[in-house]
């Protein structure tokens, strides 16, 4: 591509203003992330299943935008593109476009029809099931590890993160645990360490594995 063909693309306003709404739709997609995997979010973005579900959102808001100016050629505006941008999650993925209309109620709801908000939510269920497998994956890899260890340890430090942090964490979750019969040593690792994971984030279990590897248990 030639250097003129370059600064015609540069000069395009139409794709600047399709790259917006796009990014705007790209940050719904994000926030989905972050309110479903929170301290996870970080490692959840590595997966192919959150960038499908980013992408998707993008091209879907990029797409209505470019429909919209070209339905209304005025509309090519930044304000415009930053409310297609937000409408997206909101009004198109909640849309139905039905080819016919029957006059009878009962037979309304088999009227044939494409369901924008259904196709979404199923892809929107197989990037999350993509990130939960993989982040679960790695999971398991460090609980293998963690239980290598003491019952005695990783309750001392579960304790001790629950001490120190700066939020306010009820303590009684490990009383009881460590209280309860009807376990075995193993799953109680297991519960401390999700909870030291899910609490604190993988990092904190990264630490403890490090400081204490001088006591782990060799099968």
């Amino acid at each position: 591509m030639n250097a003129s063909a370059w600064s015609a693309w540069l000069h395009n306003l139409s794709l600047w203003l399709c790259l917006l709404s796009g990014g705007v739709g790209a940050l719904w997609a994000l926030s989905e992330i972050i309110g479903e995997f929170r301290t996870e979010t970080p490692r959840a973005l590595c997966t192919w299943g959150a960038w499908m579900l980013i992408l998707v959102n993008f091209l879907a808001a990029a797409v209505i935008f470019l429909l919209v100016i070209q339905l209304a050629p005025d509309a090519k505006s930044w304000p415009i593109a930053l409310l297609v941008g937000l409408s997206w999650p909101t009004v198109f993925r909640n849309l139905s476009l039905k080819f016919m209309q029957p006059l009878d109620e009962a037979k309304d709801r088999e009227a044939p029809a494409i369901r924008l908000e259904q196709i979404y939510s199923n892809i929107q269920k197989l990037a999350l099931q993509l990130i939960n497998s993989r982040l679960t994956r790695q999971r398991m890899r460090l609980l293998a590890r963690a239980t290598r260890f003491e019952l005695d340890d990783l309750e001392k430090y579960a304790r001790q993160m629950s001490a120190i942090s700066p939020q306010q964490i009820d303590p009684n979750f490990i009383d009881q645990l460590m209280k309860r019969d009807d376990m075995d040593t193993d799953y109680k690792k297991a519960l401390l360490v999700a909870l030291v994971m899910n609490t604190f984030t993988r990092d904190a279990l990264d630490d403890f594995l490090r400081e204490n590897k001088n006591k782990e248990l060799r099968s």
